[in-house]
């Protein structure tokens, strides 16, 4: 890939009448050097951006930024050659269409593909594509259609949406407060967004409640950041205990697995395959905050008794559905695990 500084500089030269050794010994260099310069062959060290500035009057920002890209591009093109990928194959796998539009991003240049690469990256925040594949990212993403270039946008995303918020001290005895916030809610069939961040903040806890890209499957994500639980879930929840639940799995996460968040997001999918000890213990405590666990065994004999007040019914028939002694297409259970009713 050619250096396009070195095509305009050429371009200057002509229009200046201006040699290339005549150049090259303005500047402090060889004809060699400039020749390949101007071909655009090489990077060019920061002290020759320094010299070409002063001597041309084009500013130095400008020829940085160049190089920049230029060097950028680089990367991109031996990873795709590593990869034996086109930068169309590489870009497509962003959906960057898609991601313009749902998370109101411009591209600089939707007509370069390699623009539309380099845009990603600093979107991500990382300097090379590699970057976006290493185990970091992800503690557990394992699904059937894995898609790291979709969770690494999301991810993004929440993290960029978590920074706007005002948080306060976190202690892990905040995770209970946040526990009964949802139960309560839950049992009165309320959801409300921005009530649930707040609550969640006030507690010292992130909170995004973000839409991912159509073939992620992602559910949901618990990260740390600078020392503080951040929970990340998805938007494809549409029922009450759907959403909660996929909530009280985080928490669990927040509750049993700080420490092990620290090196990178423990990421939970809609199909979940070789499924690890810690996420089945996640599991097993946000079904125990729905309904505790010695009531649940005495519901599984009777369910369809008058249970009263006590119990939370969108979380009995989720448990209920989720053994398979009830369907998720039932009556019973669509009747009492209700569809939210504003769009999330």
């Amino acid at each position: 890939m050619k250096n396009k500084f070195g095509e305009q500089l050429g371009k200057f030269l002509n229009f200046s009448n201006i040699s290339i050794n005549e150049f090259a010994e303005r500047v402090g260099t060889t004809p060699k050097n400039m020749i390949d310069i101007v071909k655009g062959n090489v990077s060019i060290t920061q002290n020759m951006i320094y010299n070409i500035s002063f001597v041309t009057g084009i500013s130095v920002d400008y020829i940085e930024n160049v190089e920049r890209s230029f060097r950028n591009k680089n990367i991109i093109d031996e990873f795709l050659k590593r990869n034996n990928i086109t930068i169309t194959q590489f870009i497509n796998k962003f959906k960057y269409n898609e991601f313009s539009k749902l998370y109101d991003f411009q591209f600089t240049d939707i007509k370069d593909k390699y623009n539309i690469a380099e845009d990603i990256l600093k979107y991500l925040r990382i300097t090379s594509p590699d970057l976006i594949y290493k185990d970091s990212n992800s503690i557990l993403y394992k699904s059937r259609n894995d898609k790291p270039e979709l969770l690494a946008l999301w991810l993004e995303h929440c993290y960029r949406c978590v920074m706007k918020q005002d948080i306060k001290d976190y202690k892990k005895e905040n995770i209970m407060n946040v526990v009964e916030f949802i139960r309560n809610e839950a049992k009165n069939n309320r959801f409300n967004k921005e009530k649930l961040i707040k609550v969640f903040n006030d507690n010292g806890i992130f909170l995004a409640i973000e839409p991912d890209l159509k073939g992620s499957k992602i559910r949901g994500a618990f990260r740390v950041l600078n020392d503080k639980p951040a929970i990340y879930i998805t938007t494809k929840h549409k029922r009450y205990a759907d959403i909660y639940f996929a909530l009280f799995h985080e928490l669990a996460h927040c509750k049993s697995d700080f420490n092990r968040a620290k090196s990178g997001s423990i990421v939970s999918t809609m199909d979940d395959v070789e499924i690890e000890d810690y996420e089945i213990k996640a599991d097993k405590t946000a079904l125990n905050w729905m309904v505790s666990d010695d009531i649940y065994d005495q519901i599984k004999r009777n369910y369809s008794k008058d249970m009263g007040n006590s119990i939370i019914m969108p979380f009995v028939v989720y448990r209920l559905a989720l053994d398979g002694i009830i369907t998720y297409s039932s009556k019973f259970y669509q009747d009492n695990n209700k569809l939210i009713d504003i769009d999330l």
